[in-house]
């Protein structure tokens, strides 16, 4: 390729991303359905497991120069409201790398909300039976109290092609259970350009992985009320 063509292509590129970057978007997950083949590897449990906190401890900066930091565009970090900042998982970028447009899940999702789906997935998975409320749990659940240490998705500029990256970190605290269960995955997957479909994809994806490294984890694990 000369470098006529070279820098046509460059700043085609550039202008795509640009153009879309300075806009916020928002994406809407599916739920998780359990997977049964996932079920048979794991002996059936008569032990109920209970989410009872989601707790997001992700901490927003006005303009950090690490791109992998959470961060907010328009009204910024510290004027934006908790329900978006509940939403809000990435960032966009524009051709030069400048931090854009926010990215958000769907106003009927959280942050919180889809931990708390992936993982009453997961230990539906592993052969627990799962309670969706207190009453349902009965006398003697195991009760699971979450914190979310990261769930991010950044963009990482290369020549030829962006980086999209997605780190989701939990700490598990079980009943009965001395230390929490660290679960963290990064997934990172190259892309010509950045849209909404590949948020919403690698997303999926990621979260995929994470429900996976639960149901190993959970695998090695005993609980007791």
């Amino acid at each position: 390729m000369n470098r006529t063509l070279l820098g046509v292509v460059v700043l085609v590129s550039m202008g795509l991303l640009a153009g879309c970057a300075t806009t916020r978007s928002e994406i809407k997950l599916t739920a998780p359905m359990v997977a049964s083949g996932l079920v048979a590897k794991h002996a059936s449990k008569d032990q109920i497991v209970l989410v009872r906190s989601v707790v997001d401890e992700r901490q927003f900066e006005a303009a950090p120069k690490d791109p992998s930091i959470p961060s907010l565009g328009f009204e910024g970090a510290a004027q934006a409201t908790m329900e978006t900042k509940a939403r809000a998982f990435g960032r966009k970028r524009n051709g030069f790398g400048r931090a854009m447009g926010d990215v958000l899940l769907d106003k009927s999702q959280s942050v919180t909300g889809v931990v708390r789906e992936q993982l009453n997935a997961a230990f539906a998975d592993a052969g627990y039976r799962v309670a969706q409320n207190e009453v349902d749990a009965g006398a003697s659940p195991v009760l699971v109290d979450v914190r979310i240490k990261q769930f991010w998705s950044w963009i990482n500029m290369g020549f030829w092609a962006l980086t999209l990256n997605n780190q989701i970190t939990t700490d598990l605290t079980f009943s009965g259970a001395a230390q929490p269960m660290a679960v963290s995955v990064h997934l990172q997957e190259q892309h010509m350009a950045v849209t909404d479909s590949a948020w919403t994809e690698d997303l999926g994806k990621a979260l995929q992985a994470y429900r996976t490294q639960v149901v190993d984890k959970l695998g090695k694990l005993s609980l007791t009320p």
